[in-house]
């Protein structure tokens, strides 16, 4: 039985101790209390060689700063024009349905993703969370209403409780999309399942008074009968998590890191709800399988010899670099998984980025505007080096606007971690990144704390390094703010579908991590 009082643990029990989400943007802590004891000032002398730190890192360039803050309001604007029933993009749509893109031909994304979903409504969550708007609380409640109908809705992929909550996506009216399609997809109810327990804490901070029973029970309801929305994606993880689907891509059936590292935070914070809701059972079913899950993820994905992260567990006509890596790490990893600043996200970030500075022809031209020095200069990232979708059709694959502000987000929350931890460490797995802030390339390993004047530069070049990926999403939005899906490897023009809700929302996710990172990095000097 769900009790009101026990829905009050919710807060510390989902406080993302080991979560991503909202672990250094939403903390309550003004930015000054948590700054940490080195001099401000200009980037010191390098001590080992005669190689001085770049110079432009001690403070981000303004006009940059300017257009981030207007590109935030607009991208949210756009974000919330795809979203019905108040959005502009949104007529035929049913309340609470988050199109992928107005686009209805060339291609078509006038679709509902179970993914692109969730992850959106999470920005939304998000902006709520700071902003205490009840019209925002509003669309999420929504959201929930069609995702529930969705879930109970019979579709190629099965019904309710024969597989159907695998189906990737839906008709903009909620109907199943019935044509041949990459199905099934088991991200999906991972994140949406992500998505809605951040709702629920959220909630419970902001106005508690709105929790009642029966919201909490639509939710969560112990009694499996009942069919709550992320009662039941928990079950479909926790019993599905090992077998192969398609990839967030929609082209390979395989194993895949992204999907993996998504389900398994929605099982350890799946374990945490049910205990707070007295769902003991569950609880211990869902820990026993996030055990087993943990333990193929920490074996399976990481390649030693070529020293990065797999996206495929048996894929062997592919690199493994992939765009999903960083996406998986952002929406999934934890403290002690894969999250942004381990070793091994950090190392395969970076060779991922040099795959693509050499694969597209426009990264060799220099963006305007922002004087970023040479081996801090950020590149338009493309999903993987083998990728032939041009937005459209089969030919060659282009940059994505948010795989390039991916970069971004995981290089600002490994900022952030750094400075709480007041350390990090040079391994020889991390080096390949480290060698590339360091302005000799020879970065040393071992410890270097707080103290030591090469945290700071190693710090602020890698905030230069992060704000420079802005900036090529910068060079390439338009006048007006928009973003499609892509942008052409060639000369630059944006191509695919127009106004694509996750491009917005990897945007705004940067934008939020940098603000968290600026503030830790340059306190009230900044």
């Amino acid at each position: 039985m769900v009790t009101l009082e026990s829905i009050l643990v919710l807060v510390s029990t989902l406080g993302y101790c080991s979560g991503l989400a909202t672990a250094y943007v939403s903390t309550g802590h003004p930015p000054d209390a948590r700054q940490f004891p080195i001099p401000k000032g200009k980037p010191l002398l390098y001590e080992h060689d005669a190689t001085t730190w770049y110079k432009a890192s001690t403070r981000p360039v303004g006009n940059l700063e300017d257009w981030i803050d207007l590109e935030k309001g607009l991208a949210f604007q756009y974000l919330l024009d795809n979203i019905a029933p108040n959005g502009a993009n949104t007529e035929g749509c049913a309340d609470g349905t988050v199109i992928a893109s107005p686009s209805k031909d060339h291609p078509n994304y006038f679709y509902q993703w179970i993914r692109d979903a969730a992850i959106t409504v999470q920005g939304v969550i998000d902006e709520y969370e700071r902003s205490e708007d009840l019209a925002l609380r509003d669309v999420v409640d929504r959201y929930a209403d069609i995702q529930g109908a969705i879930q109970a809705t019979f579709n190629p992929s099965g019904g309710f409780s024969t597989g159907g909550l695998g189906e990737p996506k839906f008709m903009v009216d909620g109907a199943p999309f019935t044509g041949s399609w990459a199905r099934p997809q088991r991200d999906g109810p991972a994140l949406r399942a992500l998505t809605l327990m951040n709702f629920i804490r959220v909630v419970n901070q902001t106005h508690p008074e709105l929790v009642t029973l029966q919201w909490i029970s639509r939710l969560y309801n112990p009694d499996l009968a009942a069919k709550s929305i992320v009662k039941s994606d928990l079950e479909y993880v926790s019993h599905h998590w090992d077998a192969i689907g398609f990839d967030l891509w929609e082209e390979i059936q395989d194993s895949h890191f992204f999907t993996a590292l998504v389900q398994h935070k929605a099982l350890v914070q799946g374990r945490d709800l049910a205990l707070s809701l007295d769902d003991h059972g569950a609880a211990e079913w869902y820990d026993g399988q996030q055990v087993a899950l943990k333990k193929l993820i920490k074996t399976e994905f990481w390649d030693g010899r070529n020293g990065h992260l797999k996206a495929y567990q048996y894929t062997p006509h592919r690199t493994g670099l992939d765009c999903s890596i960083m996406l998986g790490s952002i929406h999934g990893g934890q403290k002690d998984l894969y999250a942004p600043w381990s070793d091994e996200v950090l190392a395969s970030t970076q060779l991922f980025i040099n795959q693509m500075q050499d694969l597209h022809p426009i990264n060799k031209r220099k963006p305007p505007y922002y004087p970023e020095d040479e081996r801090l200069r950020g590149a338009g990232i493309g999903r993987y080096v083998e990728d032939t979708y041009d937005g459209v059709r089969t030919s060659e694959g282009n940059p994505w606007f948010l795989c390039t502000s991916s970069v971004s987000s995981i290089f600002y929350t490994a900022i952030a971690h750094f400075i709480d931890e007041g350390e990090f460490r040079i391994t020889r797995t991390n080096r390949p990144f480290f060698n590339r802030l360091h302005p000799a390339g020879r970065a040393g390993l071992g410890r270097v704390s707080s103290s030591d004047p090469d945290f700071r530069n190693y710090l602020q070049a890698m905030f230069t390094y992060a704000d420079s990926f802005l900036n090529v999403i910068r060079y390439h939005a338009k006048v007006d703010g928009r973003l499609s899906e892509q942008f052409d490897k060639y000369d630059g023009f944006q191509r695919g579908a127009h106004d694509l809700t996750w491009s917005y929302g990897s945007f705004l996710m940067a934008a939020d991590k940098r603000q968290t990172a600026r503030g830790m990095l340059f306190g009230s000097e900044y």
